[in-house]
């Protein structure tokens, strides 16, 4: 009998990731506590994303399917369909370790003041484990974004705060920024999730580095809009990485091959923070001293 009202809900919104969609599913499966409900929802999929779905013979997981309209509107539809008390999100290509919700679990019921947690991510790549995210207390000037998938949010946060469905890229940073504008976030001294790096996937530069990253972009400009005081020099410098990352796509991507714009990397380099140049050139300053 499954239970009306689970602890937690996990959202997952995929699209065409039959090959890949049983990560997560799996890692969910096997948590060692087990009051939660599962609803992945699919944005739309050609592939036999279902069919896999449908293997799964347990009574917690609903599949959902919506018209494509990319993963803000697709993680919106989770929440509004879900019963738990505390929301999770999880992409479709990575994993929980076992214990990722009763560790969720035992800090919730500790901290009760709080309404978002988050533990930490291991970061496997080119089939390695890379690096870890930090683990320490945070706010604006370190705000732990790369986490999205170890989150967990009281579902009375929703009441105000939703994804929102202009953005396809950074859709989770700009919603986590508003969740630190109004909710201090519960720290776990533990890594309890995977997330598996892929340098082109949306936030590299791939083939379709142009749209990919003009929206991300575009979500930088709408958070920095919000207020001046909030204009953070890790923003700043996300913003101007994306103009890098632009430049070098253009470069490697176009088809007439035109010349790297050396006046446009200037005009982007110009934008950094002037705190940041001064502490790159500290560093360049002194490695260039040590080696004389």
């Amino acid at each position: 009998m499954v239970k009306t009202n689970p602890f937690f809900s996990i959202i997952i919104p995929t699209y065409n990731r039959a090959h890949i969609i049983h990560r997560p599913i799996d890692s969910i499966i096997a948590q060692t506590f087990t009051d939660w409900e599962l609803i992945i929802v699919d944005d739309g999929s050609i592939d036999d994303t279902k069919s896999i779905v449908d293997l799964y013979q347990d009574e917690r997981i609903r599949y959902v399917r919506q018209e494509n309209k990319k993963e803000s509107a697709a993680r919106n539809n989770g929440i509004c369909l879900s019963n738990g008390e505390w929301i999770c999100f999880q992409d479709s290509d990575d994993e929980y370790l076992s214990q990722h919700l009763q560790i969720l679990y035992n800090s919730i019921s500790q901290f009760s003041e709080y309404k978002v947690f988050r533990t930490g991510l291991l970061i496997y790549e080119g089939g390695n484990f890379k690096s870890k995210s930090t683990l320490e207390e945070t706010n604006y000037d370190q705000f732990p974004y790369e986490c999205f998938q170890v989150f967990s949010f009281h579902k009375s946060i929703f009441n105000s705060i939703s994804f929102d469905e202009r953005f396809f890229i950074a859709e989770d940073l700009h919603f986590l920024l508003q969740i630190g504008l109004n909710h201090k976030i519960k720290i776990i001294d533990d890594w309890t999730g995977i997330y598996y790096y892929d340098p082109k996937s949306s936030g590299g530069v791939g083939p379709n580095y142009e749209v990919n990253l003009l929206n991300r972009r575009l979500c930088f400009d709408d958070i920095l809009r919000w207020n001046k005081i909030l204009i953070l020099p890790f923003l700043k410098i996300s913003r101007c990485r994306v103009e890098l990352l632009m430049l070098y796509g253009h470069y490697k991507y176009n088809k007439k091959k035109m010349a790297f714009s050396y006046l446009e990397l200037i005009k982007v380099i110009y934008r950094f923070p002037k705190s940041f140049i001064t502490l790159v050139v500290k560093l360049v300053y002194q490695k260039f001293v040590n080696t004389i």
